[in-house]
């Protein structure tokens, strides 16, 4: 009798626990994708002398992944699951995403870790679907954030805040690690004392504010993102320089449906960019130099890309970006890309993208040649 007891009871719990979860509405979703490629590369010294470098690639791209969605009601939530990153394999798989948003009517509250408000990719495939990363395109990662979008398209983010790292002369190292997390998550620089240290200060969240759109067959959109904290170095206990870093960043975009061809544009200008985003992908010319004569790096960028659809599988995109970095006291730091590809659909769940790309770094701050790169491959991707 008192076995029987205790196995009603667990069915009972267990009917308990399982009844909310029956009332969520779950959906799983993924891609898997690999790449081959054969890249064609030119460097140069100091003096301008190039090297050449041929190399083929068969890897796992960083962008793969798994995800759910899941709704209860007017919440709703996404979690997904990213492979390691191939150029970064010691770090493990990655949390790409993790948020939850209410629809509360008038709009949505977001909490949680995405990505910022002002990317807006191209179908260029190469570097992992990098989309023209670091080529004017915008993405910088993703960030813890509360973001708030309104029915009528207006919306505003408030997201964890970057800081790039310096050196002991300047704070233009171009990384996305930002400072370290010493001691507690709160603070973003150690809470213990060194006669040498970085000390980062930080007020207020990064912000972001824009609208999305659309009229007729244009879907655009644009805003504005701003960035503040100060920063001193101390060396032997002395303090050797102290900077107060202002970023901002203007950005606009858009999408025209010509069907079936497809346009779309996008633009931005920006103050310290690389400071605001503490982007890897980022120029060194776009980090604030506190030994230039300047200080301030100015951007001005953009890309556009043409598409055109030949059937239900088959799709044909090309594009062209360009990305300008200045400052008073060195020279400007620019940068291009262009790609062509073809996306076919084999099966509903099976695409091969063949691609070739160019990209040209052009010349650094200093007036330097940099790299060239000639890349022709194929994206497999599986998905569902």
């Amino acid at each position: 009798m008192k076995k029987r007891i205790i196995s009603a009871s667990l069915i009972a719990a267990a009917l308990g626990l399982s009844a909310p979860a029956m009332a969520l509405d779950v959906t799983p979703y993924g891609a898997i994708r690999v790449a081959t490629w054969w890249t064609s590369s030119t460097y140069y010294n100091p003096a301008g002398s190039p090297l050449h470098d041929a190399d083929f690639t068969l890897d796992l791209q960083g962008d793969s992944y798994v995800g759910m969605r899941v709704k209860e009601g007017d919440f709703s939530a996404l979690a997904e699951l990213g492979a390691y990153n191939p150029k970064n394999r010691s770090a493990g798989v990655e949390l790409r995403m993790l948020f939850g948003e209410w629809n509360f009517g008038n709009g949505k509250l977001r909490v949680g870790y995405a990505p910022s408000p002002y990317v807006y990719r191209s179908e260029m495939v190469f570097d992992a679907d990098g989309g023209f990363n670091g080529y004017a395109s915008l993405f910088d990662g993703r960030y813890a954030q509360i973001k708030l979008t309104m029915n009528n398209g207006f919306y505003v983010a408030l997201m964890k805040q970057s800081t790039g790292l310096g050196t002991p002369t300047n704070y233009n190292y171009n990384s996305n690690s930002g400072p370290g997390y010493s001691n507690t998550p709160y603070n973003t620089t150690s809470t213990t004392y060194s006669t040498d240290y970085k000390d980062f200060d930080t007020y207020t969240p990064k912000t972001v504010v824009g609208y999305e759109g659309k009229a007729g067959i244009v879907t655009y959109g644009g805003g504005m993102a701003g960035n503040f904290y100060k920063v001193r170095m101390v060396t032997a206990d002395v303090q050797s320089s102290k900077d107060e870093i202002y970023s901002y960043l203007g950005f606009a975009h858009a999408k025209i449906d010509l069907a079936p061809i497809e346009i779309k544009v996008a633009g931005h200008t920006a103050q310290n960019l690389g400071n605001l985003m503490a982007n890897g992908a980022a120029a060194t010319g776009s980090f604030y130099n506190s030994t230039k004569a300047g200080k301030n790096a100015y951007t001005y960028g953009g890309w556009a890309q043409l598409g055109y659809t030949m059937n239900n599988k088959v799709k044909m995109f090309t594009g062209i970006a360009y990305e300008s970095n200045e400052m008073r006291g060195q020279a400007t730091d620019d940068r291009m890309a262009t790609f062509a590809n073809l996306q076919y659909a084999v099966t509903k769940n099976f695409n091969v993208v063949p691609e070739f790309v160019f990209l040209n770094e052009l010349r650094s701050t200093t007036g330097a040649k940099q790299e060239k790169i000639y890349a022709a491959g194929i994206k497999w991707e599986m998905k569902f």
